[in-house]
Order: structure tokens, then C-alpha cells, then sequence
């Protein structure tokens, strides 16, 4: 994440722990029940949820996030009901936190929106997993609008810029994307970032209904 990033979730790190519903821990429908001896980084793991449902599924989890107030949320969580969960505040786009133990699986949850370096994000998710290992990513969907008869929506893009606009963008509504803003990027830019990143794509999948709001891909790292 860029310091960018940490000026957007630090001051507003209290009022999304409060409202973050059960879209923040979206990756553990997707990933197996079972996770038992997985070393598992959850990158940019914000105040853990997903870090704390993957721990109770027998994985051995680290968390990183550069916003240092989250990882405080989720160290608090963790003292309170102790999972053996690391929690490192650290730039996700990098590894100078990483302690050069491969992980066998890198899940990287509900975040790509807010990190403005995308290539780096992967880069760093292809460095820590070991060669074969798993990258999961679950975003948004990007290719639907906003909707100006729901406020409630979670929009990947504002309607009067297309599709094709990519950038970051702010609903200026009261939820998490009127806070924080999101990068707004198409499908294909994301998965062909996924590639680029050194990953060969084995699945992705969409969020059930007339109008899915995730998009979830998993790619498994060459070498």
C-alpha cells in the first residue's frame, strides 16, 4: 500500500471495524474448511476477521497491514482470544516485513481496491508463497456501476465515468467507500496483473445472484 493508503484507513480505522459486515472475511467461502499445517499469509488483513476464521480452520496465520491502527484492532482481538495469529504492520506491496519463511498460501481479502500499487501487491503475494503455492484474491466485482435508486450499493465505478476510466474514486456517501475511496479497475486488469505477477490462473468465480457484488480468482504460483 502506498502512505496514500494509510492516510485514507488510519483516522477511520474505529468507525470500519464497527461497520464491516461479513463481506471483509468474503475469501473464506471459497477457501477450504479444512486448512490444517497451511502456513497462510492474509495480506493487508486490515483487523483480521478472515485472519482469525482461517486460524480456527488449523491454519498457522500472519497477517500484514500497513494501517497501523487496524493491526491494532487485531492484535486487541487476538490478546483477548489468542489463535496464534502474527500480526506485522507493514507495506503489503513489499516484503521488508516478510521473514523469509515461504507460505503456502497468500489470500489477499477484500483489499486490492485500496492499494494503489497492484503490481507490487502481487509481486510481493508471488515472493512469500513458495513455488506451486496458492494466491487467492477477492474484490468488488468491477464491472458493475453504482445505482441510483440504492444508495446502499457498494460500486466499483461511478456511472458517469465508464467502465474503461480506471482510478480511484469516492462514492462521497456515508459507507466505507464514501471514507476510504476505491481503485476502480477493469476485469481484465486485474487478471492479466495476476499473470504478469507470475501465477498461472486455476479458478475464479462469482458471487451468486441477480447483481454479484464479489469476484474472487485463484491463481497458483509458477516455478
Amino acid at each position: 500500500m502506498s502512505q496514500q493508503t494509510v492516510s485514507r484507513y488510519d483516522p477511520h480505522a474505529d468507525w470500519y471495524v464497527e461497520h464491516t459486515g461479513a463481506w471483509d472475511s468474503a475469501a473464506a467461502d471459497v477457501l477450504p474448511s479444512d486448512l490444517a499445517g497451511q502456513r497462510i499469509l492474509d495480506q493487508a488483513c486490515g483487523w483480521g476477521q478472515l485472519s482469525r476464521i482461517l486460524a480456527e480452520r488449523g491454519a498457522r496465520v500472519s497477517g500484514v497491514d500497513l494501517s497501523e491502527n487496524l493491526v491494532g484492532h487485531a492484535r486487541e482481538l487476538e490478546a483477548a482470544a489468542p489463535l496464534g495469529i502474527e500480526y506485522l504492520v507493514g507495506d503489503a506491496t513489499t516484503t521488508s516485513w516478510w521473514d523469509g519463511e515461504p507460505y503456502d498460501q497468500v489470500v489477499c481479502n477484500m483489499a486490492l481496491m485500496d492499494i494503489d500499487d497492484l503490481p507490487g501487491a502481487l509481486s510481493a503475494a508471488a515472493a512469500v508463497v513458495a513455488p506451486g503455492g496458492l494466491f487467492t484474491l477477492t474484490v468488488f466485482h468491477p464491472c458493475f456501476p453504482g445505482r441510483a435508486d440504492d444508495p446502499d450499493t457498494l460500486p466499483s465505478w461511478p456511472p458517469d465515468r465508464g467502465y474503461a476510466a480506471e482510478g480511484w474514486w469516492t462514492t462521497g456517501r456515508s459507507g466505507v467507500r464514501g471514507h476510504v475511496g476505491a481503485n476502480h479497475r477493469m476485469l481484465s486488469t486485474y487478471l492479466n496483473a495476476v499473470l504478469a505477477a507470475g501465477f498461472e490462473l486455476v479458478a475464479v468465480g462469482e458471487e451468486a445472484g441477480e447483481l454479484p457484488r464479489i469476484f474472487w480468482a485463484r491463481g497458483r504460483r509458477r516455478g
